[in-house]
């Protein structure tokens, strides 16, 4: 996969090494790309007093395979630059307690639309699902997705669940292959659109494994799956500095899931339970009230 280098930076570096011409160009473009990505090559040539082979040329000098795909880059520039200039009454909050205030309204925000989209049903089919499973497949991608998976094998390994965290891609797709119609996978995805998960559900799915997702309706994800658990959280952050608040909604489905789970499997887990306290206590002494490995 080729990793995209933002077009104003290599105008920027190579601001020294442009013919005069080049250099007009490149002035017209730093001055205003917004106004240039909406240009005709003609209008640019023009504005920067040059011909139209001219500018080919400087576009393809600077990676692009042609006009249009200069413009689709430049244009993708100043929306990302976008996104980090803020006006004075819209700055990102500083100062604590604004920060502070900030998370918690994300987080309650979050909760509460994941608290509206439960479907208490697909919840019960899941966690019937996971009680009876042989082995359970926990996967996401990425930055919140990969750590609930992980949070999901530490909540339920407790409970005498035999699973497993995957993370990598092609991992994912290996385990998938290999799972039968015993097995369940537990994914996560914000948007639903990660290609190895929406390929490891497809081949799980098709050796007859139960697929459980955490991911938005109507994606492609949620088509491949055996369980959908509903988690669209809109997020029109502008400061992106703020982390995603759909963790805080992928946190609440799992709570709820392993929750649901322990339940279950109550009888057979509390000896393996009072066993596990017994051990920390062992190891570092009695505590009040403390979560089974804080």
């Amino acid at each position: 996969m080729r990793v995209p280098v933002s077009i104003l930076d290599r105008i920027r570096d190579g601001l020294r090494s442009f013919s005069k011409a080049e250099h007009r160009v490149a002035e017209v473009i730093l001055r205003d790309s917004d106004t240039v990505s909406r240009l005709a090559i003609k209008d640019l040539a023009a504005a920067a007093q040059t011909s139209e082979p001219t500018v080919m040329r400087f576009v393809r000098r600077l990676g692009c395979d042609g006009f249009p795909d200069f413009k689709r880059r430049l244009s993708q520039d100043v929306a990302i630059a976008s996104m980090f200039v803020f006006s004075d009454d819209d700055a990102p909050p500083q100062k604590p307690d604004d920060v502070a205030f900030k998370v918690y309204d994300t987080a309650a925000q979050a909760l509460a639309y994941a608290y509206a989209q439960r479907d208490s049903a697909a919840l019960e089919k899941a966690a019937n699902a996971i009680d009876t499973a042989e082995r359970v497949f926990c996967m996401g991608v990425g930055g919140s997705s990969a750590n609930l998976a992980a949070e999901a094998e530490n909540r339920l390994f407790r409970y005498d669940v035999h699973v497993s965290t995957i993370v990598d891609p092609y991992r994912q797709r290996m385990a998938a292959g290999l799972c039968t119609a015993k097995d369940v996978l537990v994914i996560f995805s914000v948007t639903g659109r990660p290609a190895s998960l929406v390929d490891s559900a497809e081949a799980a799915r098709a050796n007859g494994a139960t697929v459980i997702t955490i991911t938005r309706p109507q994606s492609d994800l949620a088509a491949m799956c055996t369980v959908l658990l509903p988690l669209d959280i809109p997020d029109h952050e502008r400061h992106v500095q703020i982390p995603h608040r759909s963790r805080y909604g992928q946190l609440f489905v799992l709570d709820c899931l392993t929750t649901m789970v322990a339940t279950r499997r109550l009888e057979k887990s509390a000896p393996k339970l009072r066993r596990l306290r017994a051990m920390l206590i062992a190891h570092h002494g009695p505590t009040s009230q403390q979560p089974i490995g804080d």
